[in-house]
C-alpha cells in the first residue's frame, strides 16, 4: 500500500512539475529604461495641467521590505496653473508591491507609497511643496497601469508561465514566478 501511494504521489508530482522564471533587478530596470523620456500626463482637476517626463527610473527588489520593491526616479515636472508655468526637476522614492496579472502575462507594481521626494532645482516656487506630493502620487497611480515586465510569448517557458503562474516571491535583487506545467 505504501509503495502504491508513493508511486501515485510521485506520478502526480512529476506530472505537475514546477516551472520557474527568475527576473533580476537588471532585467526590470532595462524594461523600465524604455520609458525614459516619456511624458506622463497628470491631472488634478480643471485647475491644474501637468506632465512628468521621466529622466531616470530604477527598481530594487526586496531590499528594504521583503515583499516589496523600491522604485527610485528622477523627472521633470511641467506644471501649468492659471496661466503660470513651472518646471521642476524632482527625485522621488516609492515603495510598491509587485503583482503578476496572468491574463496580461505581465508584472505590475501596485500599492505605490511615496516615501520621499526632493526638489533638485533650488529656485523652485513655494507651490512646489504643496503640489508635488499630489503630482507624484498621481504619477504612481498612472504608472501602476503599465507593466514593468511582460512575459515573452516566444520563449517556451515564459509562454507556459503566462497561463500557469501560481506564486510570486521576492528575494533581495530578484523576483521569481513559479507555476505548474
Amino acid at each position: 500500500m505504501k509503495s502504491i501511494l508513493f508511486f501515485i504521489l510521485f506520478g502526480i508530482s512529476t506530472a505537475l512539475s514546477a516551472q520557474t522564471l527568475t527576473l533580476t533587478e537588471q532585467q526590470l530596470n532595462r524594461q523600465l529604461a524604455t520609458r525614459l523620456g516619456q511624458e506622463f500626463p497628470v491631472t488634478l482637476g480643471d485647475w491644474l495641467k501637468a506632465g512628468v517626463r521621466i529622466a531616470e527610473m530604477q527598481v530594487a527588489l526586496g531590499r528594504q521590505e521583503a515583499d516589496k520593491a523600491r522604485v527610485s526616479g528622477r523627472g521633470v515636472v511641467l506644471l501649468e496653473q492659471g496661466g503660470t508655468r513651472y518646471d521642476w526637476d524632482i527625485s522621488g522614492d516609492f515603495s510598491a508591491r509587485p503583482r503578476f496579472d496572468r491574463e496580461q502575462g505581465a508584472l505590475y507594481l501596485d500599492e505605490f507609497e511615496l516615501l520621499e521626494y526632493r526638489l533638485n532645482n533650488s529656485d523652485a516656487s513655494p507651490q512646489a511643496g504643496f503640489v508635488l506630493p499630489l503630482l507624484l502620487q498621481s504619477l504612481a497611480d498612472y504608472l501602476s497601469r503599465y507593466p514593468v515586465y511582460r512575459l515573452d510569448e516566444q520563449d517556451p517557458l515564459q509562454k507556459r508561465l503566462k497561463d500557469s503562474a501560481l506564486t510570486l516571491t521576492i528575494s533581495p535583487g530578484q523576483l521569481t514566478l513559479e507555476g505548474l506545467q
